[in-house]
């Protein structure tokens, strides 16, 4: 019986770790792309700096929406209409800036 009990102690704890690895940190691979773009010269310090601030902003609604513990149909929409608005201000800021000569 001991023996049946430490094989499957054995075993939840192999397959807790192997499940916990498959994990993706998002949050790292956003702040290397954003240094990433920062360094060639696709945003400057204010752009990096607003983007930074959108997020913040992102967060802190999450947060307020899911404080109750429930994520109603309207409280969802402001969410995506908030992650699709800072998409397109990053790709704005990366792409649509004025190179030429003056």
């Amino acid at each position: 019986m001991k023996k049946i009990l430490f094989l499957g102690l054995i075993l939840t704890l192999v397959f807790t770790v192997s499940a916990s690895a498959q994990v993706t940190d998002n949050k790292g691979i956003r702040q290397h792309r954003e240094m990433r773009s920062f360094r060639h010269g696709d945003m400057n310090h204010y752009e990096s700096r607003r983007s930074h601030h959108d997020e913040f902003r992102y967060k802190m609604a999450r947060r307020r929406a899911y404080h109750d513990g429930r994520l109603s149909r309207h409280e969802r929409r402001h969410l995506n209409r908030m992650r699709r608005h800072e998409h397109h201000e990053v790709h704005r800021f990366r792409h649509h800036r004025f190179h030429g000569a003056i």
